[in-house]
């Protein structure tokens, strides 16, 4: 009997009564075993459940989608060998269909060398004995396998085919979901991935959709700039007394907090969160940390052993899906490599870069391959293109970051290398990344000293806005073009007296004593500098 016409109601209700039943037990024991550590006993109870057949299709159906859900909240280790072992117990062609297509779907989420034959298995499977179920879970696979070498418009139409919301589809539907948002991400659709999350999550069963859609969610607001609402939605999220996360959503929620504190110019914090999560781990497992690895490079405490950076180097040439979501993880790791000297894998990752934004012709990555190049060669003519192309976009750190690399670039002229400093300072304030913004203004402050920077016959002398200090310039940039002192503090992220008294020594400072006043010399400012 097909799925559809149980679904219909054509059993008797009394046997749908003991097929939900003992689903029920059958789940809690499952569930028990995973959270004891035994996903591979989980696993292996549930397939003989499968293999028994003892009440129907609907119930093969249900099982398969918690043995799908058991296997994506397991290390991808753990998850392979499960499966592998689930294919000895006498399953039936269609489920035997549906398992191949899971196999297929890890080894194709982590690079794995053997994620083009599996899928070929599970394609060649499907197409003599498969159903609807094993259809969905082969689509997952290819779509995975397109993100993992960055060809992210591939993925974006094999999922279109995909309907979570469809009633035969809802046992997949948070995969499928998912694999929509992070699609979203990587191309830039920030406003589509933050419609996606926020779906009605009451309709998914358990926790798992929650942490997974509050994960993506949070990538999301890194991507964007929303840096205190995605450390606070984190640290909810992560210290809930839900033991149901993923291994995968907990890295993503570390990530996503140290990334915030970081940016904060919290440090130590940053680094707490985590030291506990960058031990030695080996291939595929090592995968499921890429994205908190990324964050961690930025600090020399932990990127200065090189095996940090070329464990993730190693990770994102087998699979650049973890490289997608937050775009300014590429960028990063170039810097970090130039840091310490290893132009090799700062090399490695430019290509890695330039060869997903070839797959994927969208502005972000085009302005991402620019970025990359341009510190690797450092080019500022390659950094230009950068800015340029990331202020067509919505990914606001990115853009931070890429004026600041400008900024530092040796080969530009100290007046656009200020302005560049001094563009990523504002910016940074407005995403609330005050560390960021600390390191713009003394960058702000250096080329203000720099003795080229004076004077000269070629270059106009910044006579009274020279003394000024990076933060009482952005407030006089704000308010000569209009704004309220209360407008003034509620775009730099700064209280109302901070602004006040800021604007007090600008007068002074000036030599000037109201608005219009600040406004003329302002506009004479620039009129030199520009």
């Amino acid at each position: 009997m097909s799925e559809s016409s149980l679904d219909a109601g054509t059993f008797p209700a009394d046997d749908l009564a003991n097929a939900e039943q003992r689903r029920r037990s059958l789940f809690a024991t499952a569930d028990q075993l995973r959270l004891a550590g035994g996903g591979t006993a989980a696993l292996r109870v549930l397939a003989a459940e499968i293999a028994e057949h003892r009440h129907g299709d609907h119930h093969r159906a249900e099982v398969l989608g918690r043995l799908a859900q058991v296997a994506a909240r397991e290390q991808p280790s753990v998850a392979l060998a499960g499966l592998r072992e689930t294919l000895d117990q006498g399953l039936d062609h269609r489920s035997r269909c549906s398992l191949l297509a899971m196999i297929a779907t890890v080894a194709s989420r982590i690079g794995h060398p053997d994620a083009d034959a599996l899928l070929r298995d599970a394609g060649t499977a499907h197409a003599a004995s498969g159903d609807s179920s094993s259809g969905r879970h082969l689509a997952l696979g290819r779509a995975a396998r397109s993100l993992s070498y960055g060809d992210l418009p591939g993925a974006d139409a094999v999922l279109a085919a995909l309907d979570p919301d469809a009633r035969v589809a809802r046992r997949d539907a948070i995969a499928i979901r998912a694999e929509r948002i992070l699609v979203h991400l990587g191309l830039g659709r920030h406003q589509d991935a933050r419609s996606a999350t926020s779906s009605d999550e009451t309709t998914w069963p358990g926790t798992q959709a929650s942490g997974s859609l509050t994960a993506l969610d949070c990538l999301r607001m890194v991507a964007v700039g929303e840096l205190p609402e995605a450390g606070a939605l984190a640290v909810t999220a992560l210290g809930s007394d839900s033991t149901d996360l993923s291994p995968e959503v907990r890295a993503l929620l570390v990530a996503v907090i140290a990334e915030v504190r970081y940016r904060g110019g919290d440090h130590d914090a940053a680094r707490a969160v985590l030291r506990p999560c960058l031990g030695p781990r080996r291939w595929p497992d090592s995968t499921t940390w890429t994205v908190a690895c990324c964050v961690a490079v930025r600090d020399p405490a932990f990127s200065a052993p090189a095996r940090l950076l070329d464990r993730v180097v190693a990770d994102l040439h087998r699979s650049v899906r973890q490289l997608l979501p937050v775009p300014q993880f590429g960028p990063r790791l170039v810097r970090a490599a130039m840091a310490v000297g290893d132009t090799r894998a700062a090399r490695r990752v430019t290509e890695l870069v330039e060869l997903v934004a070839t797959r994927t012709p969208v502005p972000l990555w085009r302005a991402l391959a620019a970025q990359t190049r341009g510190l690797l060669d450092r080019d500022p003519d390659a950094l230009r293109s950068a800015v340029d192309g990331l202020r067509t976009t919505s990914a606001r750190p990115a853009l931070a970051d890429a004026l600041l690399d400008l900024a530092n670039s040796p080969r530009l002229r100290r007046t656009e290398a200020w302005d560049a400093a001094h563009e990523a300072a504002a910016l940074y304030a407005r995403i609330g990344a005050p560390g960021d913004q600390a390191t713009a203004d003394r960058r702000c402050v250096a080329l203000a000293a720099t003795p080229r920077h004076r004077p000269s016959t070629d270059e106009p002398q910044r006579t009274g806005f020279g003394t000024l200090t990076p933060a009482e310039e952005r407030v006089a940039e704000v308010l000569a073009a209009g704004a309220t002192k209360k407008e003034a503090a509620d775009t730099l992220f700064v209280s109302f007296h901070t602004v006040d008294t800021q604007l007090r020594s600008i007068y002074h400072k000036l030599g000037i004593h109201n608005r219009m006043q600040l406004v003329r010399a302002w506009d004479r400012y620039r009129a030199r500098i520009g």
